[in-house]
C-alpha cells in the first residue's frame, strides 16, 4: 500500500500542464503556495494558475489567470471558417507574463531592426531568430507560388506600444512579438459593415499560415473575431504538451 500512496502524492504534485508547459517558453516558475499551484514570476511575485473564478467571456478577455489563457484549444491544420461565437484561442492574454519575458514598458522591451521579405522591421530581439525561420519558410514558399508575394509586401505592423482599439488591453504588438501581413489583403471583424452579426472571412493563404504556426506563431484567422493580418508569437498554444490542459471553470 505504501508504493501506491507514495505513487499517488507523485501524481498530485504535479503541475497542471499548462503551467508545466509555459515553463518551457517563458520565464516562469512552477510553485505551490497555499496547496495551490501557482507560476513565480521573475522578481519573486507569484500568480494562481487557476483564480478560482467564474468569467464570462469579457471577463476573460480583460481579467484572465493564467489556466484561461488555455480554455480555447488553438488548433491548426486545414484553414476554416470560425463560426462558433467566441471562439478566440490566444485573445485571452497574461499581461504580468508578456511583461516578464518581453518588458512591462516601452523602454524595457529590448526591440531591434530586421529586414523580413526586403522589408525593415522592429521587433524584441528574442524574436528576431523567429522571424528569420518564418521568413526563410515563405521565401521558399514564393519560388514555388510567386502569386502569393501582394500578401506579404507592404507589412501593416511590428513592434507599437499601444492598447487594444478601444479596450485597456496592451496590445501583443506591444512586445515586439506580432506582425500584421498587408492590410489591404486582409479582413478584421471590426471592420466589417455591418460589424454584427460577425461573419467569418479570409483572403490569406493556407501556406502562409502554414509557416508562421510552423514558428510558433499563432493566427488571428483562427478567431471568431477574426484578425486576418494578426500573427503573434504563442509557442505554449501549439505546443503539444498543453494540450492535455483543463479548460478553465
Amino acid at each position: 500500500m505504501g508504493w501506491i500512496l507514495l505513487w499517488m502524492l507523485s501524481v498530485t504534485e504535479e503541475p497542471p500542464p499548462g503551467l508545466a508547459c509555459l515553463a518551457k517558453w517563458y520565464p516562469v516558475e512552477a510553485v505551490k503556495v497555499d496547496g495551490q499551484w501557482s507560476a513565480r514570476l521573475p522578481g519573486g511575485k507569484t500568480y494562481p494558475f487557476d483564480d478560482g473564478r467564474e468569467k464570462t467571456f469579457e471577463e476573460k478577455l480583460d481579467a484572465p489567470d493564467l489556466e484561461d489563457t488555455f480554455s480555447i484549444p488553438y488548433v491548426a491544420g486545414p484553414i476554416a471558417p470560425v463560426t462558433r461565437e467566441n471562439e478566440d484561442p490566444g485573445r485571452f492574454r497574461f499581461e504580468p507574463l508578456f511583461h516578464a519575458a518581453y518588458g512591462a514598458s516601452e523602454a524595457q522591451v529590448d526591440v531591434v531592426g530586421i529586414v523580413f521579405l526586403g522589408q525593415k522591421l522592429k521587433v524584441h530581439r528574442k524574436a528576431a531568430p523567429l522571424y528569420a525561420r518564418v521568413e526563410k519558410r515563405l521565401q521558399a514558399a514564393l519560388e514555388k507560388d510567386p502569386a502569393l508575394r501582394p500578401f506579404l509586401t507592404k507589412v501593416g505592423g511590428t513592434f507599437t506600444w499601444r492598447k487594444i482599439a478601444n479596450t485597456n488591453r496592451q496590445s501583443a504588438h506591444s512586445y515586439g512579438v506580432s506582425i500584421d501581413l498587408n492590410v489591404a489583403r486582409s479582413h478584421y471583424w471590426e471592420w466589417a459593415k455591418p460589424k454584427a452579426p460577425v461573419r467569418w472571412q479570409n483572403r490569406i493563404p493556407q501556406v502562409i499560415v502554414d509557416a508562421f504556426e510552423a514558428e510558433g506563431f499563432i493566427w488571428g484567422g483562427r478567431w471568431y473575431h477574426y484578425d486576418t493580418m494578426h500573427f503573434e508569437y504563442r509557442p505554449e498554444l501549439l505546443d503539444p504538451a498543453c494540450r492535455a490542459a483543463p479548460a478553465a471553470h
